[in-house]
C-alpha cells in the first residue's frame, strides 16, 4: 500500500509580499551602509593624501633653508609650488634664539584656499660655531 504525497497548498508554494517586502529592506539597509563606508573611506583618503603632501611642501621648503651655507636671514618669506597635482603655498619664517649661533626655522604648508595650514614643521638651524 502506497500512501500519495500531499499536494502543495498555495499557501506552501514560496513567499508572501510581506516577507519579500521585509527581505529587501533589509538588503537595503546593508548596501546603504556599504555605501556610508565606502564614503567614507574615500574622504580619509582625501584627508590623509592631502596631508602627506603638504608634509613633502613643508618639508622641501625646510630642505631648501637647511642646506643653505649662509647665515639665515630672519623673517618670513612665502612661496607656492606645484605637486600632486596640486598647487600650494608655503611658509618659512626664521627667528633668532637665545644662542646667537641657533635659529628657529618653521614651515607651513597650506592648499591654495585654505586658511589654516596642512602640515607644519619646526627646526633649529646652527651656523659658524662648532656644531
Amino acid at each position: 500500500m502506497s500512501i500519495a504525497p500531499a499536494e502543495a497548498t498555495p499557501r506552501d508554494a514560496g513567499f508572501t509580499i510581506a516577507e519579500a517586502l521585509v527581505a529587501l529592506f533589509v538588503f537595503a539597509l546593508a548596501g546603504v551602509a556599504l555605501v556610508q563606508m565606502q564614503t567614507q573611506s574615500v574622504q580619509t583618503f582625501s584627508r590623509v593624501e592631502t596631508r602627506a603632501l603638504a608634509r613633502m611642501v613643508a618639508e622641501n621648503a625646510m630642505v631648501e633653508e637647511m642646506a643653505r651655507s649662509d647665515m639665515p636671514v630672519v623673517g618670513a618669506r612665502k612661496g607656492e609650488t606645484e605637486l600632486g597635482g596640486k598647487d600650494w603655498r608655503w611658509t618659512l619664517s626664521v627667528a633668532p634664539t637665545s644662542d646667537t649661533h641657533t635659529f628657529r626655522v618653521e614651515t607651513k604648508a597650506f592648499g591654495v584656499d585654505a586658511e589654516a595650514p596642512s602640515a607644519s614643521i619646526v627646526a633649529f638651524k646652527v651656523v659658524g660655531a662648532s656644531q
